[in-house]
């Protein structure tokens, strides 16, 4: 079968045959339907990569998947063939709270991750995993599952923010979302589910995007015109949490400063490069001690994370109408996944059609 894949002899993606996976007695063979991708899947074909699973020189891309179980092993209990099931992404190390089933809290470092990091991904007709590792949809959501996995980081960054201030009480009424890509659009609406009043920055977001902010009842700032801290002011009120999720660690120190008394600054991006800030510290130490401001930096997701996250897309879709199928924006083929990952900024979301869903 054909899979997409990354090696050391390609300068980016490679269309390449690979053996169909064997279902073990443990496992689910899963056809997979729809892939997601993002900005991670770009760094992967583009940047420089060695993590490739043990006895393979080449990794199969693509960790956002959807897709239709077709066979169980005899030990498999909790899934049959037929139902439409999201895998998640990180696989357990050695630490204690990888043990405890806490891999996205991993100690050591030694997880792997399907289609990022030393374990093959979904962009490939099939797959095989554990009955652990996979998250079984209702009929009613459908492939709009395919938001899961995004939709699980957000779970978790708004879950660390309250945890953080579980110890007192916490009513945030503002929030604001640095980004307005796939999981920033997915974190403003799990914030508007819990009733928040949202704003959102972009840089020169498209119509569509306008449109999806407005229909979300977002604010929404064009970052291009506006200071991350004149937002406060705009809003007329404090801002109480932040999720960052740009990839400019410009962006993402400076909400350290911008939100305010008590509140909560949760960290997504992992930021390239070296870029250096210049802050004035003294002013970032005063505000973080005198305001008990909390930071936070949240990366994957728990697998709690990802069943919860079923219930909230399924809030959204009946909440407003069309969400979030409609931040799809473009679908391609495996054929042509260069040319997908090559046009992601012009979209909000990109998906590639592996098969069809019967």
């Amino acid at each position: 079968m054909k899979a997409i894949t990354i090696d050391d002899e390609n300068d980016g993606p490679v269309l390449r045959d690979v053996q169909p996976p064997v279902c073990d007695a443990d496992e689910a063979r899963v056809h997979v339907v729809r892939v997601g991708i993002d900005g991670t899947d770009r760094e992967l074909v583009y940047g420089d990569y060695s993590d490739y699973p043990e006895g393979d020189d080449y990794l199969i891309t693509g960790h956002e998947s959807i897709g239709v179980v077709e066979a169980t092993g005899d030990s498999v209990t909790s899934l049959e063939k037929g139902d439409l099931v999201v895998a998640t992404v990180r696989r357990p190390g050695h630490c204690v709270n990888c043990q405890a089933g806490q891999q996205d809290m991993c100690l050591e470092g030694d997880y792997t991750e399907r289609g990022i990091q030393g374990a093959h991904g979904y962009l490939r007709p099939y797959y095989t995993e554990k009955e652990d590792f996979l998250v079984k949809l209702p009929d009613t959501l459908g492939l709009d599952g395919v938001f899961l996995e995004p939709t699980s980081i957000a779970k978790k960054a708004i879950r660390r923010a309250y945890e953080a201030r579980s110890h007192h009480r916490w009513e945030p009424r503002q929030a604001l979302v640095t980004g307005g890509g796939t999981l920033g659009i997915l974190t403003a609406a799990l914030l508007r589910l819990r009733g928040l009043d949202v704003a959102i920055t972009d840089l020169e977001p498209s119509e569509k995007k306008q449109d999806v902010f407005e229909r979300l009842g977002l604010t929404w700032f064009d970052a291009a015109n506006t200071e991350l801290h004149d937002v406060p002011g705009e809003l007329g009120q404090q801002v109480d949490l932040i999720i960052e999720s740009t990839g400019s660690s410009t962006v993402a120190m400076h909400t350290m400063s911008v939100v305010g008394t008590n509140g909560v600054s949760v960290l997504l991006s992992v930021t390239p490069g070296d870029d250096e800030v210049e802050l004035c510290a003294a002013c970032l130490n005063q505000g973080l001690v005198l305001e008990n401001k909390e930071i936070i930096g949240s990366v994957n997701a728990h697998p709690d994370d990802f069943q919860t996250g079923v219930s909230d897309l399924l809030a959204a879709k009946q909440r407003w109408q069309g969400f979030p199928n409609n931040l799809i924006t473009s679908t391609y083929d495996l054929d042509s996944f260069e040319e997908a990952v090559d046009t992601l900024d012009d979209n909000i979301k990109t998906v590639i059609q592996v098969s069809d869903y019967i």
